[in-house]
């Protein structure tokens, strides 16, 4: 598990448990929809960043027999279900209260204390915000790419939902703070609605943002990059006539599995061979492409949903030497 991954996530949760606390207590105390948004804001970010950390730490298990290629998915799992729960509990309960206290025409009290508590929460959550784009540009800087290339690029959506969350958290905290301001200043409820239902609004679009970036690593997305490296090297090389596949399944952000078919070259294979030699060795390939055939439509038979197989002949133990 990366250090840096683990301490932004853990960062992130410490922060938020307490802002969360701050929130519920300005809300009880103002009736103010928009920081009780924030207060909702923050829970599913709690909420979010434990199943973050719980995912760093399942991805971790080693392979077993149920799980040949590991855990490495659970990332993109438990970020998924920190997704749907961003939107539901989130976006969902603070859009439909806003419009409840609206309806009411609720007005907030006002006094210092909510404002207090978003300048202490803009504080803590700009640090955690700081915290996750420091470990953000060391891996951009690791992978040799730019931030922008790097934030469309990645395969850790840890980090990212992190920077992505904390962003949008400085932001609604902006949000509430103009909301809470102009209906102080106005003695209008209507400031205060609306900035809640834009700050659940936020964190609706962030729910989608997240759902939409791990769900293409759970439908073993490929890894371009993988597969251009492979590709490139494989015909550059003197010993291959052509590459006819590649294909790879991102397993988790440090795993990738890769499988090819590559076309040797002749004089590759038969080099410093006899005419008898060759001839032996064509019959043997071709033996074993008959071999692996028949391998394949054994198990396609009788287990028609196995489509893909992809067999790797290991060659005969050594046989030890007669006496």
């Amino acid at each position: 598990m990366s250090h840096g991954t683990t301490k932004t996530v853990l960062t992130a949760l410490a922060g938020n448990s307490l802002v969360t606390l701050a929130k519920f207590f300005g809300f009880f105390v103002s009736g103010s929809s928009a920081l009780l948004a924030e207060a909702v804001h923050s829970l599913a970010d709690t909420v979010n960043q434990g199943m973050l950390y719980l995912g760093l730490r399942r991805s971790m298990r080693k392979a077993d027999n149920e799980h040949h290629f590991g855990y490495g998915q659970e990332r993109y799992f438990w970020n998924l279900v920190s997704a749907v729960t961003i939107f539901f509990l989130g976006c969902g309960y603070t859009i439909l209260h806003a419009v409840e206290q609206l309806q009411v025409a609720h007005q907030p009290e006002l006094s210092w204390i909510p404002f207090m508590i978003i300048g202490v929460a803009f504080c803590a959550e700009g640090y955690s915000l700081s915290v996750a784009l420091t470990e953000f540009r060391k891996q951009a800087a690791g992978a040799g790419k730019t931030l922008r290339v790097y934030f469309v690029e990645t395969r850790d959506p840890t980090t990212l939902a992190v920077l992505v969350e904390d962003a949008v958290a400085v932001l609604g905290l902006v949000v509430a703070l103009i909301g809470m301001g102009l209906a102080a200043w106005t003695g209008s409820a209507v400031f205060d609605g609306i900035a809640a239902i834009c700050i659940g609004l936020m964190m609706g679009a962030l729910a989608l943002f997240l759902a939409s970036m791990n769900r293409k690593y759970l439908l073993n997305r490929s890894d371009d990059e993988v597969n251009a490296i492979a590709a490139r090297l494989w015909q550059a090389d003197e010993r291959v006539q052509h590459v006819p596949r590649v294909n790879s399944i991102v397993l988790s952000p440090g795993d990738t599995l890769l499988m090819a078919e590559v076309e040797l070259r002749e004089e590759a294979i038969f080099a410093d061979m006899s005419a008898e030699e060759v001839a032996h060795a064509v019959h043997f390939m071709r033996k074993l492409d008959v071999i692996r055939r028949g391998l394949e439509d054994q198990v396609s038979q009788n287990a028609p949903e196995t489509r893909h197989i992809f067999i790797e002949f290991a060659p005969p133990a050594d046989k030890p030497d007669k006496d």
